[in-house]
């Protein structure tokens, strides 16, 4: 079994299509979907739920904090519900697809082998070995029992940005949730570990997704897709449109009619 949170703000098309691929195909590989949607759009969106198991309706209060207070309630009802046999969930922003079933089975094969906690890439530029610079947020796997221990989520955004106020001022830059969760995580190693340890314990538990980096080009662009492990972020229809027919994943009503879709002018549209 596979827990799936799905978060968003206006990407209504995205994640109808993403449900369709979460319930029609993940299940080959998983067996069973616990699939989540947080949501934060507006009233007059006119949003009603589709395939999720739960749909969480919460306030928004941003980007970053909004993304965070979404991901916060996803996980957090993961986490209290307590489904059996339930141990890793996949979190996504709703234009964020992962359409290779086998890549995502092998990180989740990787990490309850090796004892790995969290699956994510380096945000930003970084490409490894280099140190990351914040963790993914719209793609990543957590051990949601490791986290009932730890309580790496709920991150606390609010007091990330406000602590760091002035270096983030120094540096020229804008806290993002990217970088919360990875100095979250980091602490976490800090105050449990000394020396050495602090490392090679944090090393073990997080699998990075270097097959992801670097999320942004050297101009500051970031990068949409990588075929090679079937990841797909592109809030353009024709792109998403492409793959869907490339790979046959008609799964749906919502699937199909973009496949068969000549204009895109309803895509998304609110």
């Amino acid at each position: 079994m596979l827990g799936h949170l799905i978060y968003d703000y206006q990407h209504l098309d995205d994640v109808r299509i993403q449900q369709e691929v979460s319930k029609k195909l993940y299940p080959k590989a998983f067996g069973k979907i616990h699939l989540v949607h947080a949501y934060n759009g507006k009233p007059q969106f006119g949003y009603k739920p589709y395939l999720e198991d739960r749909l969480i309706r919460i306030k928004n209060r941003g980007h970053f904090k909004g993304a965070a207070d979404l991901i916060n309630a996803g996980l957090k009802y993961f986490s209290t519900k307590k489904i059996p046999g339930l141990k890793y969930v996949l979190v996504t922003a709703a234009d964020t697809w992962l359409l290779d079933i086998d890549f995502l089975k092998s990180l989740t094969d990787q990490m309850q082998k090796e004892g790995r906690v969290l699956a994510a890439s380096s945000w930003g530029r970084a490409k490894a070995p280099d140190k990351p610079t914040g963790f993914s947020t719209d793609f990543f796997i957590l051990d949601i029992e490791w986290n009932r221990k730890v309580k790496l989520f709920p991150v606390d955004y609010d007091s990330y940005a406000e602590k760091f106020l002035d270096l983030f001022a120094l540096q020229y830059v804008i806290p993002t949730l990217e970088g919360a969760v990875q100095y979250t995580f980091q602490k976490y190693f800090l105050t449990h570990f000394v020396d050495n340890e602090i490392w090679m314990q944090r090393s073990k538990m997080l699998r990075r997704i270097v097959e992801r980096e670097p999320v942004h080009l050297p101009t500051g662009e970031r990068q949409s897709d990588w075929p090679e492990i079937g990841l797909y972020t592109s809030p353009e229809p024709a792109s998403k449109k492409k793959i869907l027919k490339k790979l046959k994943y008609d799964l749906g009503p919502h699937s199909h009619r973009l496949i068969t879709s000549k204009e895109f002018g309803y895509y998304d549209k609110i």
